[in-house]
C-alpha cells in the first residue's frame, strides 16, 4: 500500500467510529484551547501593564541631591539653570523636573487625596499619558501660568459621573487640608496608568491622578519657585541609557563643580523586573496548561489501544490479503496523528474564540502569539505520533493467524 492508500484507509476507520474518534480528540482539544487562551489572556495582560509602565521608564534616569545629609540637600538643590543648561548641552531629548505630591480636591462638598505631577512640556514627552477626552495642556498654558489641569479617567468618573462630563469642570485643589483651595479647568481626561496592573494583582484601591502646569505649581504652592530636589532626563537614544547617564555626570560637573554630589539613577529598573516576573509567570501559567495536552496524549494511546484490540480480526484479515506489517503501523500511527491533528486544529479555533470572549469581558485585548499557535500544532502532531506508536507497533506485530482465529 502507498501512502495515499494508507490515508484513505485511516480516515474511513475513523469515520466508521465518529463518537469514538471525537471523545479521543477531546483531551488534545481542550488541552489547546487551554495553552491558546491561558497564553493570550496572559500576554494581553502584560503588554497592557507594561505599555504604560515602560512609556513612563524605558530609556529616563533622574538626577537627584543627596538625600543623605539635609543640610547638603538644601545648599545644591537642582534648579532650573542646571535643567536649561542640560537641554543646551544638546545631548538629552528632554529634561524636566520631576515632582511626586499630593494634592487635595473638593468638588459638590467631597473631598478626594490625588497624586500629583506638576508638569511642564518636557514632562508631557517623557511621561505620556493616553489622552482619552479633551487634550493636553497647550504650550501657551505652560508660559502664561494658566490655571488648567488634567485628570485621570477614575477620578473623573468618580466626580463628575462620567470622563466625557469633566472636560470644561472645575476641579478646585489645595495642597494639603487646611489651606486654601485654588479652582483649576479642566482640559483633558488621560487614561490611569495603573489600573490594568493593579486590578491583575488584586488590589482595590487604585491611585488617583492630576497634573497641572509646573509653573503654576511654582507660584501658588511653593516658597522656592524654579528650586527642586528631582529631575528627570530622556536619553537620546534610549538603547544608550549608560552612556546618557554618564554624560550627565560630565555635564553636572561643567554646569555647579559638584556632580559626584549628585545621584544619577534610572527609572526603569522597576519597569523592567516587573516584565520579567510577568513574563515568568505567563510563562508558568502555560506550562500548567500543556500538562492537559500530555494528559490527552494518554488518553489518545488508551483509545488507541482499545481499538487495536476490537480491530484485531480486521488486521489479519488485511495481512492475509497481503498487507504488510510496515502498512499496518502506517495505518494505526496516521489514525493517531489525524485525531491529535484535527483536535490541535479545534484548540486553536476554541481557544482564539474563548481568548477573545474572555479578553472582552475582562477589557484585556488578548495577544495571540504565532508561536503559541504553530507550536501548539506542532506539538498535537508529535503528541500523535509518539502516543500512536505503541498500538501501532501492537497492531503490526499481530499473527495473522492469531488474529483471524479472534471472535
Amino acid at each position: 500500500m502507498n501512502f495515499w492508500e494508507c490515508l484513505k484507509t485511516a480516515v474511513k476507520s475513523l469515520q466508521g467510529n465518529k463518537i469514538r474518534s471525537f471523545l479521543t480528540m477531546l483531551g488534545i482539544i481542550i488541552g489547546i484551547t487551554s495553552v491558546i487562551t491561558m497564553s493570550a489572556i496572559g500576554q494581553g495582560a502584560q503588554q497592557n501593564i507594561m505599555g504604560d509602565l515602560k512609556q513612563g521608564g524605558y530609556g529616563k534616569f533622574t538626577v537627584s541631591v543627596d538625600k543623605s545629609d539635609t543640610e547638603f540637600r538644601w545648599k545644591y538643590m537642582l534648579n532650573d539653570e542646571i535643567i536649561e543648561g542640560m537641554k543646551r548641552s544638546g545631548k538629552f531629548r528632554n529634561v524636566s523636573p520631576r515632582i511626586q505630591t499630593r494634592f487635595m480636591v473638593k468638588i459638590n462638598g467631597r473631598n478626594e487625596m490625588l497624586m500629583a505631577s506638576p508638569t511642564n512640556k518636557d514632562f508631557e514627552e517623557i511621561d505620556k499619558v493616553n489622552m482619552l477626552y479633551g487634550r493636553n495642556i497647550l504650550s501657551f498654558e505652560y508660559d502664561l501660568r494658566e490655571k488648567v489641569a488634567t485628570i485621570d479617567h477614575l477620578t473623573a468618573g468618580n466626580l463628575f459621573g462620567s470622563p466625557e462630563n469633566a472636560v470644561g469642570q472645575t476641579l478646585d485643589i489645595a495642597p494639603g487640608r487646611n489651606t486654601s483651595y485654588i479652582a483649576y479647568r479642566i482640559v483633558g481626561v488621560f487614561k490611569n496608568p495603573l489600573e490594568q496592573m493593579i486590578k491583575i494583582m488584586g488590589g482595590r484601591r487604585i491611585p488617583r491622578f492630576v497634573r497641572i502646569p509646573v509653573s503654576t505649581y511654582d507660584k501658588m504652592f511653593t516658597k522656592t519657585p524654579g528650586e527642586y530636589t528631582e529631575i528627570i532626563v530622556e536619553a537620546q537614544d534610549p538603547e544608550k541609557l549608560a552612556e546618557s547617564m554618564s554624560d550627565a555626570r560630565l555635564v553636572l560637573e561643567d554646569l555647579t563643580g559638584t556632580a559626584d554630589l549628585y545621584e544619577v539613577t534610572t527609572v526603569s529598573n522597576a519597569a523592567e523586573s516587573f516584565d520579567n516576573i510577568l513574563s515568568q509567570l505567563n510563562m508558568f501559567v502555560s506550562f500548567v496548561a500543556a500538562i492537559s495536552l500530555l494528559v490527552g496524549g494518554i488518553g489518545v494511546m488508551n483509545i488507541m489501544l482499545v481499538s487495536v484490540i476490537e480491530r484485531t480480526k480486521e488486521v489479519g484479515i488485511r495481512k492475509a490479503i497481503g498487507a504488510t506489517n510496515s502498512d499496518i503501523l502506517i495505518q494505526f500511527l496516521m489514525e493517531a496523528v489525524i485525531l491529535t491533528g484535527f483536535g490541535g486544529v479545534f484548540g486553536i479555533a476554541l481557544g482564539v474564540s474563548l481568548g477573545l470572549g474572555i479578553g472582552g469581558f475582562l477589557g484585556i485585548p488578548p495577544v495571540f502569539s504565532p508561536i503559541y499557535i504553530f507550536g501548539s500544532m506542532l506539538v498535537s502532531t508529535i503528541i500523535g505520533v509518539v502516543f500512536g506508536v505503541t498500538p501501532a507497533r501492537k497492531a503490526a506485530n499481530l499473527n495473522p493467524v492469531d488474529a483471524l482465529r479472534t471472535e
